[in-house]
């Protein structure tokens, strides 16, 4: 009897045991571990709750690895990069760490030190992933972004032309550009003799690369060899008729100072001769027929411009003042209120083909999109 009581008994805390374990893990079912809550949070874009749960995780279990890493990323992305550095340079110290984990870490940093616009320190953690996997493209990108921003041209092209082979791409316009800011780099130190060997580099990666002969001009002329500006910027325009323009006022200028403004008509009606449906070389001829008191011929330029260019701001300008001069002033009036209602724009600008970032000036790299080469020589009108 008193051993069929035992086995009763038994039998019954065996089964309160069981019904218990059971709870346990129904309630670990419905109850995910914060980790697990943080990231269903950070999918839904709740930050702040994402947060508080993963600030949890790393008291309960701090050996969760990815936690930190994504603790100190909601930290940046909140304004704290400095802290978020900390994080995740604090996990640098830990011992048995995989090589994907450093890796991630190490990627993280970057970002951080960036974001607090420590590009020294920034630099420092990219050259160290990328010497962990020097095969991976993406590392090599974000190092490379780094250089650029940093102004260090040389290493810049170095990881470019590395990108470059294992993409298979040769990307010469973009290497001669660094060429270029490597050599104004030294011609802003004084050192132009230094600063020309560049833009030459980069005239042989590229030949028709516009801003190393219109800077290599100008070095010329700061060193007085008026001569030898003149020349470059002629054969620039001979082998770049499309950007010929942007060295007409330094042609201009140099011809004058060497009792030689004549041949600047000449300049422009061989420039004309190669690339006729560019208005730019033309309106300056046309300009030149103005202050020579050519109107008759100015004025049949200018309309000519206009027909295959009837949205050119300068060309229209031009016309409204050829007229006043010839006494067709109602002729002018007419032009002119079409520039007052906004027909014509009132200012042309250069702007990136990719952005659309708008600049008074031509530039080689935009300041937007930070893509090289995209400004268009011709101005938007």
């Amino acid at each position: 009897m008193i051993n069929y009581v035992l086995i009763v008994v038994t039998f019954i805390v065996l089964c309160i045991g069981a019904i218990r374990v059971m709870k346990r893990i129904k309630r670990k079912k419905q109850s995910p571990s914060p980790y697990i809550d943080a990231l269903h949070l950070l999918l839904e874009g709740k930050k702040d709750e994402a947060l508080d749960q993963l600030k949890r995780t790393v008291k309960t279990d701090t050996e969760n690895i990815m936690a930190y890493i994504q603790l100190g990323n909601l930290f940046r992305e909140k304004g704290f990069p400095i802290r978020a550095a900390k994080i995740h340079r604090n996990l640098l110290v830990r011992g048995e760490l995989s090589d994907r984990e450093i890796s991630s870490i190490l990627y993280h940093l970057v970002l951080d030190y960036k974001s607090s616009n420590n590009l020294d320190r920034a630099i420092e953690m990219a050259e160290r992933l990328t010497n962990r996997a020097k095969k991976n493209i993406e590392h090599q990108q974000l190092l490379l972004s780094l250089y650029e921003e940093k102004g260090e041209w040389d290493k810049a092209l170095f990881y470019q032309q590395s990108i470059n082979k294992w993409r298979r791409k040769k990307n010469q316009n973009v290497l001669a550009l660094y060429k270029v800011h490597s050599g104004l780099v030294f011609t802003k130190k004084g050192a132009e003799r230094e600063g020309r060997i560049r833009f030459r580099e980069a005239m042989k990666l590229n030949k028709k690369c516009i801003p190393a002969y219109l800077y290599l001009g100008d070095s010329y002329r700061r060193e007085g060899r008026d001569n030898n500006a003149y020349h470059v910027w002629r054969e620039f325009t001979q082998i770049n008729p499309e950007g010929a323009h942007l060295a007409f006022q330094r042609l201009r200028d140099v011809l004058y100072a060497l009792g030689k403004f004549s041949e600047i008509e000449e300049i422009y009606q061989c420039v004309i001769e190669k690339k006729p449906k560019a208005p730019n070389a033309a309106l300056n001829l046309a300009e030149l027929y103005k202050k020579q008191g050519k109107l008759d011929q100015a004025l049949d330029l200018c309309r000519t411009i206009l027909e295959a260019h009837p949205e050119s701001s300068e060309g229209r300008y031009l016309l409204v003042q050829l007229l006043v001069e010839k006494g067709e002033k109602s002729q002018a009036l007419e032009e002119a209120l079409q520039i007052l209602n906004g027909t014509i724009a009132q200012e042309s600008l250069f702007h990136c083909s990719q952005c659309g970032f708008e600049s008074k000036e031509p530039l080689w790299h935009c300041p937007q999109c930070r893509q090289w080469d995209t400004f268009l020589t011709e101005k938007k009108q």
